[in-house]
Parts: structure tokens; sequence; C-alpha cells
């Protein structure tokens, strides 16, 4: 007999961790494009967030209702997260693409399994054990190996390691993101806590815009910058951001790390396609390494937990 209740598990919510992750590998071949059209990292945030905040506003408004119940931890939560984990790590991530290639970003973004376990070593007290070590082991062995392949096909080392430090510590505030969104967005719901957080991220982005820049103007300057913004809006920001706030939702964040490890990879078919260039065998070992590390933390992580799992307490999220 059909057991309905295990589909979204096994099946819809995978699914849906790797459409986003998959339309989040697109952001980055995009904000490229942005790049080659003159924008700045300031110019690409403020574009994307005025193509996207329209959508998330409609959200609040259809949970407008709701306003009123949330609790005013979870007010201040929701601005915390939208200046570190949506406005502070894309504008780091930003400046780092600046300087190296989709494929080492994406890459290195999904180191962020093996932070979250440095994390809890140095903040919780945890205890690494010998197969932790080994998963770390890999997935930084593997990120040496592409970066210094990158280094050697680009020629600047300083460039290079300049963008991998500010993809890293993008990563960094990622994992902090993690641990700390998912009891909000379980507590305010998905649409709602979406809709609030980038409404919040938006006029963050645009006023930081309007102080080092001012000309708006420069953002509607071709019709290829107004598509370039409407694609990273909709296409990279909105669909991905609900499907992941979602799929986070509803399974733990160690599930969520392996499910999206499809990103990196997705993102040479992406690279093939969209810029011509077929990683080589460097690349493509450094690229194994570190899938295969980020996927042995997340399997660790999520062994070691299992006293608190059915705890979920926020204030160790």
């Amino acid at each position: 007999m059909s057991r309905p209740p295990n589909i979204p598990t096994s099946f819809a919510i995978p699914s849906l961790v790797i459409l986003g992750s998959f339309l989040f590998c697109s952001k980055g071949i995009i904000v490229k494009l942005m790049y080659a059209e003159g924008l700045a990292p300031s110019g690409v945030m403020a574009l994307r967030m005025l193509a996207a905040t329209p959508v998330f506003l409609v959200m609040v408004a259809l949970h407008w209702k709701k306003l009123a119940t949330i609790r005013r931890k979870d007010w201040g939560l929701m601005g915390l997260l939208a200046f570190i984990g949506y406005y502070l790590c894309s504008l780091v991530n930003m400046i780092g693409l600046q300087y190296v290639s989709v494929g080492l970003e994406r890459v290195i973004l999904f180191s962020y399994p093996t932070i979250v376990i440095a994390g809890s070593i140095l903040f919780q007290g945890a205890r690494p054990s010998i197969r932790t070590y080994i998963a770390s082991g890999l997935t930084w062995g593997g990120l040496s190996l592409i970066i210094h392949n990158e280094i050697s096909f680009a020629g600047n080392a300083n460039d290079v390691l300049y963008g991998s430090a500010m993809v890293l510590l993008s990563a960094v505030i990622y994992a902090s993101y993690i641990m700390i969104a998912k009891p909000v967005i379980q507590r305010v719901g998905v649409q709602l806590y979406t809709g609030l957080t980038m409404t919040f991220c938006a006029g963050i982005i645009i006023s930081h815009f309007s102080i080092e820049n001012g000309d708006f103007s420069s953002l509607f300057a071709s019709q290829e910058i107004i598509s370039y913004g409407v694609a990273i809006g909709i296409v990279g920001t909105v669909i991905p951001l609900l499907l992941l706030s979602y799929a986070l939702s509803k399974t733990s964040s160690s599930s969520y790390a392996v499910m999206s490890s499809i990103g990196p990879v997705l993102t040479i078919g992406l690279s093939l396609v969209y810029v011509g260039k077929l990683p080589d065998i460097m690349q493509f070992c450094g690229l194994a390494l570190a899938v295969a590390g980020g996927i042995f933390a997340s399997f660790q992580k999520n062994k070691t937990p299992n006293k608190e799992t059915n705890t979920l307490k926020p204030s160790r999220a």
C-alpha cells in the first residue's frame, strides 16, 4: 500500500532544492553579464532588488493579517537576517565574483557544511570525529586544487586569492544564516518570512546604492541591462528563494546541504553552455573532492546531534 505522506520527503523536497540550486547557479552567470555592461556590485544588487521587491510586497500583502502575530524577537531576527544573510552575504559574494569564475564561486560556497562544523566546535564545544576531519580535508583539498588551477589560468594570483577570500566570507555568513533562519521560517511562515526579510533587504541595498552612486538612470541604460535585471530579480532571486526557504522549513539543515550539492555540478554545465569553457581534469578532480567533502560533512553533522533533533530550540539554531 502506498504511503503519500512520504512523498514530500522522498521526492518533492529534493526536487525543490535541486531546482532552487540550479536557478541560483544561473545568478552568477547573469552577474558576470551585468558586470560586462559596466555595472558595479552595488548597481547589480540594486537592479536585482528593484525587479524583485514588487513580488515580495505582494507576498507580504497576502499575509498582512499575520503581521500582528509575529513576536518582537522574530522581527529583530528577521531584520538581522535581512542585513547579514541577504545584504552582506550578497555584497561580499558579488565583490568576489569580479575576480573569480562562476564555477569557483559555487564550489567555495558549497564549503559551508564544513564551516558549520567548525562553528559547532568553536562555539558549542563539539568534539570532531576522525571522519569529520576527513570531510574537511576533502573539501579544502578540493578547493585548494581548484584555486591553484584558476590562478594558473588567470595569471593573477592576488586577484584570484582576494576573490576567493570574499566568496569564502560569503559562505561563512551563509552558514550562520542557515543555522539562525530555520526556526524563524517555521514560526513566521515561508512566504511572509521571505517577503518581509527581502523587503527589508531591498531598503538596505537601495540605500547603499544611493549613497555610493545615486545615478539610478545607469540601471536602465540599455535593454540588455534591464533584461538581466529582470532575470536575476525573478528567476535568480524570487523563485529560488521561495523554493529553498520552503524546502529548508521541511527538512534538516544537514539534509538540505546534501541535496544542494548538485549546485556546483550544475554550474559546470551552465559554464559550458553560456561561457563555452569546459573545465579540465584538474578542475574536475578538485570539484569532486570539494563536493564529496561537503556531502560527507553534512552527513557527519546529521549524525552527531541526534539528541537535539527532537528539541529544535531556537536559541541553539
